[in-house]
C-alpha cells in the first residue's frame, strides 16, 4: 500500500492506542482501506449497524456503492459515477466515528484524510452498480446492508464465507455451510423486501461465494402455476406484484431457525413460494404470531413456511426455513369456508407410565370468506411409531379444553376426553380464532412388556362448519 495518514485517537480512562489507516484502489472505482485494528460501532450503539460509509473527495462528495468488511482490519469500498479520477490518485476522508477494541485496549478512532494511490498489483473490481455487499464476521460488527434508496433495482447480499462451518467445492450447485454470529439478526433491506436471519442460526447449502442476496429475479411464474397451486382457475388470478428472490436460486439454503421475510406492500394477497423448477407451492399455514426467531421456532415445529399480514400494515410477512422466490396473489376464491391451525403438531414431550402431560395447544383461526359457526374435534387411538399400527393408548387417554374459557390465555374450560363424541369448540358470532390445550394421561400399562420408553402419536381431526354468505 502506498500512502498512510495517523487517524486521531482519543481514549476514555484507558492508555491510548496508536493507530493508522492505509489507503489504495483495488480496481475501477474501488478503495481498500486496512486499518491496524478493527473498527467497531458508535459508542452507544443499539440494533443493526449497516454497512454504509460517506466519502468526500476534498471538491464534492461521493456516496458508496458498498461496503465490504466493515468493521475488520480490511474493508474495500466501491465507488460510483466519477468519484475517482483516471490516475486514480487522490485523497478520501471517511466521514465517520467508529470504536472497537484491540488487545484488550479501547480506542477510538476519528479518521482524518487518507492518501490514496492506484498501488502495484491491485485486483480489478468490477463496478457493483446496485449491488451493496456486507461482510458478516464474528469479529466485525455490520450485520447489515441497506439498498433501499436503489430501488427495485437493487442487489444487496450478506457475504458469510468468513463464518464457514463445512462444505465446499466448486462448481455449479456447490455450496457451504456457516454459523450466523449470535449477538444479533442479520439484515438485508431494500425498498421491495426486508430480510431479517436470524442470530445464531446454522444454514446450509449457502452458495460457494458465500453470498445470500436479495433481490426482484427477471422470472415470473405463468397464471396457470399460480392457479394450480391456490385450486382455483387461471381468470380468478387477479394479480401477481413481482416475485422476491433470497438466496441464491442455484443451492437450496435451508436454516435451523425461521428467517423472517417480509414482502413490502404486498399485504392482502395469498403467498407462496417457487423453487429452481418453477413449480409454485401455496404457503397455506397462517402465523399465529410475528415473534422472534425462538418463538417462531416453537410455534412452527422446525419446518415448513407460514405467512400473515404484518401487524404495521406494511406488508406480507413470510416466516420460512428455506430460502428462495417468494411472492403474492391476489386470488379470486369465492365463498370459502375454512381454518387454520398455528401448529399442526403438539409435542407433549417425555412423560412417564401414569403420568400426566403439561397442557399444549395451537391457535385456531378462521380464514375462509363465510363466517365461521363452529369446529368440533376428534381423534383416533393413539398407535406406536414403530410401525403407526400397534395402538398404545386410548383415544380418550388425550383430554381437550377451550383455554381462557373461548379465544386466549389460561385454561378457563373443563377437560373433556377426546374419542367417542367429538368435542366442539365454543365459536360465538364475529369469532376469528379460539385457543385449545391438550392433556396425556398416560396409562400405567401404556409400555410394552419389558420396554422402558415408547414413542406413539395421536392423529386429531378438526371439522368447520360455516354459515352463509353475508347479504
Amino acid at each position: 500500500l502506498l500512502d498512510s495518514a495517523p487517524l486521531a485517537v482519543t481514549v476514555d480512562d484507558l492508555e491510548a492506542a496508536a493507530a493508522s489507516a492505509e489507503a489504495v484502489f483495488a480496481g475501477p472505482l474501488a478503495v481498500r482501506i486496512d486499518y491496524s485494528a478493527p473498527l467497531g460501532p458508535p459508542a452507544g450503539h443499539e440494533g443493526p449497524v449497516y454497512g454504509n460509509v460517506s466519502i468526500g473527495d476534498g471538491v464534492g462528495s461521493a456516496e458508496p456503492a458498498s461496503v465490504s468488511g466493515l468493521g475488520t482490519r480490511t474493508h474495500i469500498v466501491r465507488l460510483e459515477g466519477d468519484a475517482a479520477s483516471a490516475s486514480q490518485n487522490g485523497t478520501i476522508r471517511l466521514l465517520a466515528s467508529l470504536e472497537g477494541v484491540a488487545n484488550g485496549t479501547l480506542y477510538r478512532l476519528t479518521p482524518g484524510p487518507i492518501l490514496v494511490g492506484a498501488g502495484e498489483g491491485a485486483r480489478t473490481l468490477s463496478p457493483p452498480g446496485q449491488s451493496p455487499v456486507a461482510a458478516i464476521e464474528d469479529d466485525g460488527f455490520v450485520r447489515g446492508v441497506n439498498a433501499t434508496a436503489a430501488g427495485g433495482a437493487a442487489r444487496p447480499a450478506l457475504n458469510v464465507t468468513s463464518l464457514a462451518t463445512g462444505g465446499g467445492g466448486s462448481g455449479p450447485g456447490a455450496s457451504i455451510e456457516a454459523t450466523l454470529p449470535a449477538d444479533a439478526p442479520a439484515y438485508l433491506v431494500a425498498s421491495f423486501a426486508e430480510v431479517r436471519l436470524p442470530p445464531g442460526a446454522s444454514a446450509r447449502g449457502i452458495p460457494a461465494d458465500g453470498l445470500i442476496e436479495l433481490y426482484i429475479p427477471a422470472w415470473a411464474p405463468a397464471a396457470q402455476d399460480v392457479a394450480g397451486a391456490f385450486g382455483v382457475d387461471a381468470d380468478d388470478v387477479l394479480e401477481v406484484p413481482p416475485i422476491v428472490e433470497v438466496g441464491d436460486n442455484a443451492t437450496r439454503i435451508v436454516f435451523d431457525r425461521p428467517v423472517r421475510i417480509l414482502l413490502v406492500g404486498q399485504s392482502g394477497g395469498s403467498a407462496f413460494y417457487a423453487g429452481p423448477d418453477g413449480a409454485v407451492v401455496r404457503i397455506a399455514d397462517i402465523c399465529a404470531a410475528d415473534g422472534t426467531a425462538d418463538e417462531m421456532h416453537d410455534l412452527m415445529g422446525g419446518s415448513g413456511a407460514c405467512q400473515a399480514d404484518s401487524a404495521d400494515g406494511r406488508g406480507k410477512v413470510v416466516h420460512t426455513y428455506h430460502l428462495t422466490r417468494f411472492g403474492t396473489a391476489q386470488v379470486d376464491y369465492g365463498d370459502t369456508c375454512g381454518a387454520s391451525l398455528s401448529s399442526k403438531t403438539i409435542g407433549f414431550g417425555r412423560v412417564e407410565a401414569g403420568g400426566r402431560s403439561e397442557a399444549r395447544g395451537p391457535t385456531i383461526t378462521a380464514n375462509g370468506t363465510l363466517p365461521v359457526e363452529g369446529v368440533s374435534i376428534g381423534a383416533v387411538d393413539w398407535t406406536a411409531d414403530a410401525d403407526g399400527v400397534t395402538v398404545v393408548m386410548p383415544a380418550n387417554a388425550t383430554s381437550v379444553r377451550t383455554a381462557g374459557g373461548g379465544g386466549g390465555g389460561g385454561g378457563g374450560g373443563a377437560w373433556t376426553p377426546l374419542g367417542g363424541a367429538d368435542f366442539s369448540v365454543p365459536w360465538g358470532a364475529g369469532q376469528q380464532s379460539a385457543s385449545v390445550e391438550f392433556r396425556l394421561d398416560v396409562p400405567g400399562d401404556a409400555l410394552p412388556a419389558g420396554a422402558t420408553t415408547t414413542t406413539a402419536s395421536q392423529a386429531v381431526t378438526y371439522t368447520v362448519t360455516c354459515g352463509a354468505p353475508a347479504e
